[in-house]
């Protein structure tokens, strides 16, 4: 169960897959503009739940404006398992947008979900269930959206979840 941290009332200290399942989808559910991911492969226990792919669907078409954008760094998995967000990536193209990753962030082994400028899932090294989630962090969020910024502005649509509509 995560732990609510003494340092404030909106930080929570994550160490379980379950932990981290439950905080990404209180994280989305009160997302107004924007869902950002940065991971790994796509972590199928927290972002392949139902609840969770269910939630990003409801923000995705909540308000016209909203979007979600997901950079992953081995598209394999997600590819071959057939994630339940590639396939929503496939059907909301225009909302929910799906880049691998060219180059790495500093810090090579983070992975996080952001939403709006203020809520943020972290996970320390996103191969372990190790981190925290935090509902009113500003000045991280400022400081990983400018570096997944960055590293999406490089990122490479993946060719074998595109659609050819003809």
């Amino acid at each position: 169960m995560s732990e609510v941290s003494s340092v404030s009332s909106d930080l929570y200290l994550l160490d379980s897959q379950q932990d981290f399942i439950e905080q990404s989808i209180k994280l989305v559910e009160q997302a107004r503009r924007s869902v950002i991911i940065l991971s790994r492969d796509l972590d199928e226990a927290i972002y392949g739940s139902a609840e969770f792919v269910q939630a990003i669907s409801n923000f995705a078409r909540s308000n016209r404006n909203a979007q979600v954008q997901l950079l992953i760094k081995n598209t394999k998995p997600l590819i071959e398992r057939g994630h339940k967000l590639g396939k929503l990536h496939q059907r909301l193209s225009s909302k929910v947008l799906l880049r691998k990753l060219t180059i790495e962030p500093q810090d090579t082994e983070m992975g996080f979900l952001i939403c709006d400028s203020d809520a943020l899932l972290y996970k320390n090294d996103d191969a372990n269930y190790k981190g925290f989630a935090n509902f009113n962090a500003a000045v991280e969020v400022k400081r990983l959206r400018e570096t997944f910024d960055y590293i999406w502005q490089y990122g490479e649509p993946e060719p074998e979840l595109q659609i050819l509509n003809i």
